[in-house]
C-alpha cells in the first residue's frame, strides 16, 4: 500500500474505514475515489433498518426491490469511467439512492440520472442536492428511452441488468465514448465498452448480479 493511501486509511471515519481497507485489497487504488467514498454518508443512501451494515461489502435494500450495489462494485465502475471516460457529460440509468450518482458528479463536469421509480427519485433529489451537488439533472422516467433531449453523453452507466443494451442508449454516446452496463448472460456481468463507430471493443469486464432494467410505465 502506498504511503497516500496508508494515509488515507489512517484518517478515515471509524465507520468507513473498514470499508476502504477492503477496497483496497481488492485493489482499488485511486486516492481521490476513496477518498470521496471515505467521506460520504453511505449509511444515509440505505434504509434505516439497515444503517448499521451500510458500509459492509454486500448489497443493501434502498425501498421499491431496489438495492444499493456492494461498495466494490461502485468502485469498479466508478474506476472504469475514470480510466477510459471523458469526464464531461455521463448519462446514468438507475439513480435509485443517489449514491453512485454523487461519485460521478464529483468527477464529471455533468450528470444526467434517470429514475423510474417516483419515490426513489424524490428521495435521491432532495439527499444529492442537500449534499452541495449543483451539476446533476434528474428525471423521473423509462431508461430505455435515453434523455429526452438526445444530448450527446461521453460516458454511459445502468445500474440495472438487461439481455442487451437498449438502442436509445447506444444512439446517444459520442464516438469512442463509454458505456458500463450489467449484461444477463450465460455468466451475468457488468461490462465496460468503448465505442468505435458501428463496432464496439470490450475494455473490462466482471461477474456480478443486479435488479433487472425495467421497461414501460414508469411508477407514479
Amino acid at each position: 500500500m502506498s504511503m497516500a493511501l496508508d494515509e488515507l486509511l489512517k484518517r478515515s471515519q471509524p465507520r468507513s474505514s473498514q470499508m476502504l481497507e477492503h477496497l483496497m485489497c481488492e485493489g482499488v487504488e485511486h486516492a481521490e475515489l476513496l477518498e470521496l467514498m471515505g467521506r460520504l454518508p453511505r449509511h444515509e443512501f440505505v434504509e434505516p433498518a439497515f444503517s448499521h451494515l451500510a458500509y459492509s461489502p454486500t448489497p443493501l435494500p434502498i425501498g421499491r426491490s431496489q438495492t444499493i450495489s456492494q461498495p466494490l462494485t461502485v468502485a469498479k465502475m466508478t474506476m472504469w469511467l475514470l480510466s477510459y471516460a471523458r469526464l464531461g457529460r455521463v448519462l446514468e440509468v438507475g439513480t435509485g439512492s443517489g449514491y453512485q450518482t454523487c461519485l460521478l458528479a464529483h468527477f464529471f463536469n455533468k450528470v444526467h440520472t434517470i429514475e423510474r421509480q417516483k419515490s426513489l427519485y424524490l428521495q435521491a433529489q432532495t439527499r444529492i442536492r442537500s449534499m452541495g451537488f449543483n451539476n446533476v439533472e434528474f428525471l423521473h422516467g423509462d431508461g430505455h428511452l435515453g434523455w429526452p433531449q438526445k444530448v450527446q453523453m461521453d460516458a454511459i452507466i445502468v445500474t440495472a441488468m438487461a439481455s442487451k443494451v437498449p438502442v436509445a442508449l447506444t444512439d446517444m454516446l459520442k464516438e469512442d465514448g463509454i458505456l458500463i452496463m450489467p449484461i444477463a448472460d450465460e455468466v451475468p456481468s457488468i461490462g465496460c465498452w468503448q465505442r468505435m463507430g458501428d463496432k464496439w471493443k470490450r475494455l473490462e469486464s466482471t461477474p456480478a448480479q443486479f435488479v433487472p432494467l425495467l421497461e414501460g410505465k414508469v411508477d407514479a
